[in-house]
């Protein structure tokens, strides 16, 4: 008979039971005869038992404090290679060199619908009476007022100028409707050409009112899909402007009115913005701007105060709070000195923190009182921005971190109860003081909130810089000079960012 082969080592069963295996194969005679299943004898993983120094070392579990912390001290940074690239840039190149050509650039893509279809002018009119006219972005205003004005002005007569009107009109009413389609750009260009023939002839003041109107509605069509390709919004502002200065002060139109304040509105925020691209580089002549003015019956008059002052003379309809916020705005951008350390002797210094203070109180002692709950807090969220604004490109020469900090906590408990912000410039202004991820999620649920309204227009401009500047901030070993974060983050767009 045939000796059965061993195995050079117990079995598993019998290794755990701690007793004397037979090492017979396949299976030991132990395991048969107390009826247990055998494990074999091939390589077995284990870990180690709880207490085993010699086979593991195991660390200690961290003592649990009672109070759970809201965070960690962790750190997850989001990034490409393109924010890396942008931070070598600030911290290597020279401040005094050419940006466009140091800075990496942002690309905003345009969401092209190649799909072919015509719907007829009395549904896009209708649709814009309703639902587009609520995206018109002015401040003090209701959007809805502002499109009764404009489809007054294109319905008053057969002339060019009213055809100009009505065709930029139908094309911001199929791009609110549709998106990025051909039908959209048709009418654009219909719109076009009607200024194009009526600039040529001599325009009264019905029909300088007529250019105002298409010219706003076509820098409206650029803006509310922001993309690379929407560069000519800054031409129509311009050509807007000096046909308003052509018209006589003695017209107290309300309808006159109600547009100028949606121009100056525009006009301080493209003041902002282009303080800060690429050097303060204004884009002002172009075939927009020429085909908007044309001949006129009264010379224009030389634009006092600079090329972005617009004369605020004529009576206003708007919530009286809401035009001191943005001419104290406007003052910010025309009167503040960056790096006042460097730029003054102390004298002047002195005069100049004189002034800021004066500036910051007029500010603060705005007194918002509107009956609607929303647009008072729109209107505080412009008031803070500007005051953190100021604080930061002054370099804090007031000596007030505290408030500051105030306004910024403020800012967030307000985003946080708002179920809307279609405001571009207060999102970007205080969005750029998030630092925690639970600050920056409010910042992006709230754009995300908005971006679902029919009055939203797209916030792609402002979700790609805030979320740079985020980057931006993670990266550095400490905290950056604000000035030059924001002139070089606005300055890699290839256009000039509208944050109305």
């Amino acid at each position: 008979m045939t000796k059965p082969e061993l195995a050079k080592r117990s079995c598993g069963t019998c290794r755990d039971r701690r007793v004397l295996c037979d090492r017979t194969t396949p299976t030991c005679l132990q395991c048969a005869r107390t009826k247990r299943k055998c494990r074999g004898y091939g390589l077995r993983l284990s870990w180690p038992s709880q207490g085993d120094t010699r086979r593991a070392v195991v660390g200690k579990s961290p003592v649990q404090k009672s109070e759970a912390r809201a965070f960690s001290n962790a750190r997850l940074v989001h990034m490409f290679s393109w924010n890396v690239e942008m931070y070598y840039s600030m911290t290597k190149a020279s401040c005094n060199g050419d940006i466009a050509f140091i800075l990496p650039i942002l690309h905003i893509p345009l969401p092209w619908d190649p799909s072919t279809f015509e719907v007829g002018d009395e549904h896009l009119l209708q649709y814009f009476q309703c639902v587009a006219s609520q995206s018109l972005t002015t401040f003090g205003h209701d959007p809805a007022r502002l499109g009764n004005v404009l489809l007054r002005a294109a319905l008053a007569s057969n002339t060019e100028s009213a055809t100009a009107v009505l065709r930029s009109l139908l094309a911001l009413s199929s791009l609110h409707c549709y998106g990025v389609c051909p039908q959209a750009f048709n009418q654009k260009i219909s719109g076009l050409k009607a200024l194009a023939v009526a600039s040529r002839s001599t325009m009264g003041e019905a029909e300088i009112i007529q250019h105002i109107a298409a010219g706003m509605l076509l820098l409206s069509f650029e803006v509310y899909q922001a993309s690379c390709t929407s560069s000519q919004w800054t031409w129509y502002i311009a050509g807007v402007k000096e046909l308003f200065n052509s018209l006589p002060e003695s017209n107290r139109d309300m309808d006159v009115s109600l547009l100028m304040d949606w121009v100056y509105y525009h006009d301080v925020l493209a003041h902002f913005t282009l303080r800060h691209w690429r050097g303060g580089v204004t884009p002002l002549e172009g075939t927009a701007c020429r085909m908007l003015t044309g001949p006129t019956e009264v010379s224009p008059k030389v634009l006092p105060g600079g090329p972005w002052f617009l004369p605020h003379k004529r009576v206003s309809e708007a919530d009286q709070a809401s035009m001191i916020i943005l001419r104290l705005l406007s003052e910010v951008c025309n009167t503040v000195v960056v790096h006042p350390h460097a730029a003054m002797l102390e004298q002047e210094l002195d005069d100049y923190i004189g002034f800021l203070r004066v500036l910051d109180w007029r500010i603060r002692s705005i007194e918002l009182r509107h009956k609607d709950r929303e647009t008072a807090t729109g209107m505080e969220l412009y008031q803070l921005a500007t005051l953190i604004y100021l604080d930061r490109v002054t370099e804090n020469l007031l000596n007030q971190s505290t408030r500051t900090q105030q306004h910024i906590d403020r800012a967030f408990t307000l985003f946080s109860q708002l179920s809307s912000c279609e405001r571009h410039f207060p999102i970007f202004v205080l969005g750029c003081e998030a630092r925690a991820d639970a600050q920056r999620a409010v910042i992006l649920d709230l754009i995300a909130r908005t971006e679902t309204r029919a009055s939203s227009r797209s916030f792609t401009h402002v979700k790609v810089l805030l979320q740079a500047i985020w980057a931006q901030d993670d990266l550095a070993e400490s905290e950056m000079d604000y000035w030059n974060k924001l002139t070089r983050m606005i300055s890699c767009c290839r256009i000039v960012p509208s944050l109305v």
